[in-house]
């Protein structure tokens, strides 16, 4: 049941993932692999507060690695990107990778054209718009990032130090990772602020 769940969340059938990880948690009991599960299905449903209670759960029973909580802190940011949505704000949805869900930044246009962040793309993996496999471009989509940061700089800027943070906590740099999170949600911040009073 375990690994359905997994199946669910990874082909972005998050409500079918809540439904099956809940079921798991009846059936086997509360183990740490399934409650990070749920709670990961949990925020891509938008239930943050019921997630953060189970990511505090696990976070009890043993130390939670950092990056295992990559999906809450995409959710908390783009939650705090959704306060004050206006039409402008939903243009920039066409221009959002399909992995990270945030501002496209350095994109790269798969075979099938479909296009990412560089470092989310995986030529290992398919399409997770289309299914196909990807074939990447190994150059920079010039135009759409050059429409990207015209449009949306701030937001083009706080995806950056979002993925300078990835990269930096891949590497084991956590402190380094931290300050570039902590850029990243101010960046959001201001771009809310902006929005509001506009």
């Amino acid at each position: 049941m375990t690994e359905l769940a997994k199946e669910a969340f990874t082909s972005r059938n998050y409500h079918l993932a809540v439904e099956l990880y809940e079921r798991c948690l009846k059936q086997q009991g509360s183990s740490y692999e399934v409650l990070l599960g749920y709670g990961d299905s949990l925020l891509k449903c938008g239930r943050v507060k019921e997630s953060i209670e189970i990511y505090s759960r696990c976070s009890t029973a043993m130390s939670v690695p950092a990056d295992r909580l990559k999906h809450l802190a995409t959710a908390l940011l783009e939650d705090m990107v959704s306060i004050g949505t206006n039409p402008r704000r939903r243009i920039e949805t066409s221009f959002a990778c399909p992995l990270c869900e945030g501002t496209l930044y350095q994109p790269m246009t798969a075979g099938c054209g479909h296009t990412y962040c560089r470092n989310c793309v995986d030529p290992s993996k398919n399409c997770h718009v289309c299914g196909v496999k990807i074939a990447i471009v190994s150059e920079t989509n010039v135009l759409v990032q050059r429409l990207v940061e015209k449009w949306w700089p701030r937001e083009v800027e706080a995806s950056r130090a979002r993925h300078e943070g990835d990269i930096l906590m891949r590497k084991g740099h956590l402190g380094q990772a931290l300050e570039r999170y902590n850029l990243a949600v101010h960046l959001v911040l201001l771009i809310n602020d902006n929005m509001m009073y506009a």
